[in-house]
This record gives C-alpha cells, sequence and structure tokens, in this order.
C-alpha cells in the first residue's frame, strides 16, 4: 500500500427537492417529519461528522443482504464512486435496470425520465491499495466479478484489517472504467463542499440517455452491460 489521491464522481438522486415535501403541509411540518426520520437512522460512523451529507450517508448504513464489492453484510458501509463520470453513469444504469427488471409488469417504469446529481471531490489517504497496477491483471476478473463478490469481499477484509483507507478497482460495468472504494471517511477532504452537476435521464429497455444543458449528452446501451443471456450479472440474482 502506499499514499493515493485523485478525484472521484459519485451519482446519487437529484436532490433539489426533499422527497418529503410532498407528503407535508407547510416547510415546519417537513423539518419535523426529516428530524424524526432521522432519528431512527443509523448513528453516524466516527471521522464523518465533518464530511457533506451526501458523502457520509454511505458510511452511516452496512451493506445489502448480500454485501457489496469489497464489504460484507456484516461490515461498515463504503463509499463508493468512479474516477470517470462515465464510468459513474454506467454504474448508476445498470442498477436502475436492475430495479426496472424487479416487477413482472413495468407499468409506468416502461421508460423512467428523471433526474440525478452527479457529485465530484477528492480523495487521499496515506494507505491506498491500487489493484489496477498490472501485475494484478491475473486477478482482474476475480476482483471485479460482474456475477460474485465472493473473492473481492475477502480482499476487502483483508485490505480493512491492514488499514487500508481507499482501493482503486476495474469496473466491472464499464469497459477501461476505474472505480474506488473508500473505506476510510478520513479519505474524504471534509472541508471541500464536493462540485454538483444536474443531469437529466431517460432510460428504457435498450438504453439509458444522460443530458445536461451546454454538455454532451452520454448514452449507455443494455447490451453493453448484459451477458450472452442478456441478463445484467450481478451476485443479487
Amino acid at each position: 500500500m502506499a499514499a493515493a489521491s485523485g478525484q472521484i464522481w459519485r451519482i446519487v438522486e437529484n436532490q433539489e427537492q426533499a422527497a418529503t415535501r410532498n407528503i407535508t403541509r407547510s416547510a415546519d411540518a417537513q423539518s419535523r417529519l426529516e428530524e424524526l426520520l432521522d432519528g431512527n437512522k443509523p448513528a453516524y460512523l466516527p471521522d464523518t461528522e465533518q464530511l457533506h451529507w451526501l458523502l457520509k450517508t454511505p458510511f452511516r448504513y452496512p451493506p445489502l443482504r448480500h454485501g457489496s464489492r469489497f464489504g460484507s453484510a456484516t461490515e461498515p458501509g463504503i463509499l463508493y464512486g468512479s474516477c470517470e463520470r462515465d464510468t459513474a453513469m454506467v454504474e448508476s444504469a445498470v442498477y436502475l435496470w436492475l430495479f426496472r427488471a424487479g416487477p413482472e409488469e413495468l407499468g409506468p417504469l416502461q421508460q423512467i425520465r428523471d433526474a440525478r446529481t452527479a457529485l465530484h471531490f477528492p480523495v487521499s489517504h496515506p494507505r491506498g491499495c491500487d489493484l489496477t497496477r498490472t501485475q494484478l491483471t491475473p486477478y482482474k476478473q476475480r476482483i471485479s466479478c460482474p456475477e460474485s463478490y465472493e473473492f473481492s469481499q475477502l480482499l476487502g477484509s483483508a485490505l480493512r484489517a491492514a488499514d487500508a483507507g481507499m482501493i482503486w478497482f476495474h469496473s466491472a460495468r464499464a469497459v477501461a472504467g476505474t472505480n474506488c472504494a473508500v473505506l476510510d471517511p478520513c479519505a474524504v477532504a471534509g472541508a471541500d463542499m464536493p462540485v454538483q452537476e444536474h443531469w437529466q435521464i431517460q432510460l428504457d429497455t435498450h438504453s439509458c440517455w444522460w443530458g445536461r444543458p451546454g454538455h454532451t449528452a452520454f448514452e449507455v446501451s443494455l447490451r453493453d452491460v448484459t451477458d450472452a443471456s442478456g441478463i445484467i450479472p450481478h451476485p443479487a440474482l
């Protein structure tokens, strides 16, 4: 391990309007509801107090039932991001397609029109692990396996035990894309407000389009992230 630093992207749901405002009658009622909801959530981890709330939230919750790429279901949460904005958009589109694959009848999910916020922020840690190094190419498929976390979770536990603060690794979804797993909240500069970009998305059974005024649009095809049977491989499936 060695000192590591860089800038990463993370895609979150649009933050321009609080979802709870749709079910409250006033700003005071909304604030009170937000307080009640927050009081029933897990406590924030130590060393996250200084972080922007959008960046400290991933550390607050443990991974889902199947865990995450480098974290088991019983370990603290991990903040994931991508070195390239396009890679972050591909990763985000994959989870939208997986969500959309759940219902038997798509109904309004036949075509999703929504908005997303792209966060861009610096990360730095004295103990980083770069799994994209050429020497580790023979392990690339096992580390970034699209349908299994078995190897990568064992590796993540070992790196956490060795006090690694962040991990660079190949994306399992975007060709030539690089992702980052932040294990230690101290790797995120607390004084820096993340740069925020607001993007419109349109997703259907063929592609996911990302557009923003003044920027070149980006589009990912469903075919680019499916296997030979047309299914998106994922450990939870």
